[in-house]
């Protein structure tokens, strides 16, 4: 039996976590000028993402672990997730309604704009092996250039390899909120109470996301 306060609380967690990396976002925004200018900037595109990826893949974790599994090392992809919360949380396919609203690089003779997109299924899962390797590579100390795009929503660099921006990562934390709540509705037959989640201040493209891949019970 699913323990509704656990996902409440797992959700609830989430988004205090998520606090920080829109902090990211929002102090790169605010310096746009001196962040074009100075390289240091940069770097705060993959603080942001290493600080949405974790407690992303917590919120699972603690949910598999508040009824019986254990409490780390699941990865945050759609076969692991589905596989632990049908073996722990007797949920047989949770990650069947996922989408997530994402923002992909820009494609030819859209002017360098980063659009948001709606995705779903083998793209969906295509997209969170791709955070996952990039994860993975920043965790280690190694490289994140050669992680593998397979979505098609990273930076194709013009060397060959590939790179994230703070536009995608906002995208990626905008995922994290749409899979978290998708599945803490499933898990509770959508009595969840949603949390106001965190959200960078959003002009020009970005103020203009898809709706939520969501109903809400009035």
């Amino acid at each position: 039996m699913v323990d509704t306060a656990a996902v409440q609380q797992a959700l609830a967690n989430l988004a205090t976590r998520l606090a920080t990396p829109v902090d990211f976002i929002n102090i790169h925004r605010a310096n746009k000028d001196e962040a074009k200018r100075n390289p240091r900037y940069r770097s705060m595109r993959y603080g942001s993402f290493l600080h949405a990826y974790g407690p992303f893949e917590m919120f699972f974790n603690e949910l598999i672990g508040a009824h019986g599994g254990p409490r780390q090392g699941t990865p945050a992809t759609m076969d692991r997730i589905r596989e632990r919360i049908a073996q722990h949380l007797q949920i047989p396919n949770v990650t069947r309604q996922w989408q997530a609203r994402v923002r992909t690089q820009p494609l030819p003779g859209r002017g360098g704009r980063w659009l948001w997109t709606t995705i779903q299924t083998q793209r969906l899962g295509d997209y969170l092996r791709d955070a996952k390797a990039v994860r993975n590579r920043l965790a280690h100390g190694d490289d994140p250039h050669p992680a593998p795009n397979t979505s098609g929503t990273l930076y194709d660099r013009k060397d060959g390899k590939t790179s994230i921006t703070l536009m995608w990562v906002e995208g990626f934390v905008q995922a994290t909120q749409d899979l978290a709540t998708i599945t803490a509705l499933e898990l509770t037959n959508d009595t969840t109470l949603v949390p106001d989640w965190p959200e960078p201040p959003r002009t020009g493209v970005s103020a203009n996301p898809p709706p939520p891949p969501y109903a809400l019970t009035p």
